[in-house]
């Protein structure tokens, strides 16, 4: 397959967002810190045994929530940098890796749980991971350079397939060793709402939203100035919400 020009532009958007319908039991304050904590830890850092216990949901499905939670986290990257991996047997599995990877790195404190007006919050300071702002400008380098060796007739000899392998691999490679480190944004303070509804309790969908919107930094201003690649089309993608539920009572 011949190759002139690279059809790849970094997206300017991206949406994360998720909608999970979740409740625990129990009234205290405590209950309700404890419960949030574990709503995090299960979604970004796959560790479910506090939610198993406090939700009565079962392992099987509080894994099952974090799996559809890194690949949502892997599908969006691969939207915004116009990555076509979906059917390749090793970069699919790479990117959903890389996306535990990222999520494993969710830095947050539960600071307190308060009442007003009669309804509880838990207030949480999250420190939003940085790593799509961490690695732009090796992007911008990586995507010129691309550029030119399709300029020059490097890919013109390969597959459609050989040659989107090539271009993902380095975006892939690129985000892995800055998951390593993982810098942080500066920390947001906000504050969930718990939704009581006789002996259960819950966070709305538009507060999980929120903690989703703070876990991962995806302030893209710096992409405005990303170059241009060779003939792109520049786009905007906007990911439409995934739900996710669970069976917790």
């Amino acid at each position: 397959m011949k190759t002139n020009r690279i059809k790849k532009a970094v997206c300017i958007v991206l949406c994360l967002a998720l909608v999970m319908g979740v409740t625990g039991c129990g009234k205290k304050s405590s209950d309700y810190k404890a419960y949030v904590k574990s709503l995090i830890t299960a979604n970004y850092l796959g560790i479910t045994d506090e939610y198993v216990d406090m939700t009565g949901s079962n392992e099987e499905d509080a894994e099952a929530i974090y799996l559809q939670n890194v690949t949502r986290l892997a599908d969006n990257l691969s939207l915004y940098y116009g990555l076509e991996i979906a059917g390749d047997e090793q970069l699919a599995p790479a990117m959903v890796d890389l996306a535990k990877q990222i999520y494993g790195k969710a830095k947050f404190e539960v600071n307190r749980a308060y009442k007003d007006n009669n309804i509880y919050y838990v207030e949480l300071t999250i420190y939003p991971i940085d790593i799509l702002n961490q690695t732009n400008d090796q992007v911008v380098e990586y995507v010129e350079q691309f550029n030119q060796a399709v300029d020059s007739g490097k890919y013109n000899d390969y597959s459609k397939e050989e040659y989107e392998y090539e271009f993902a691999s380095g975006i892939i490679g690129i985000l892995a060793n800055a998951a390593n480190e993982i810098k942080y944004g500066e920390p947001e303070v906000i504050s969930v709402r718990i939704i009581t509804s006789g002996d259960t309790y819950y966070i709305g969908n538009e507060d999980v939203r929120n903690i989703d919107r703070c876990i991962l930094n995806t302030d893209t201003e710096l992409m405005m100035n990303a170059p241009t690649p060779t003939d792109a089309t520049e786009q905007e993608t906007e990911v439409t919400d995934a739900t996710l539920t669970d069976s917790g009572e």
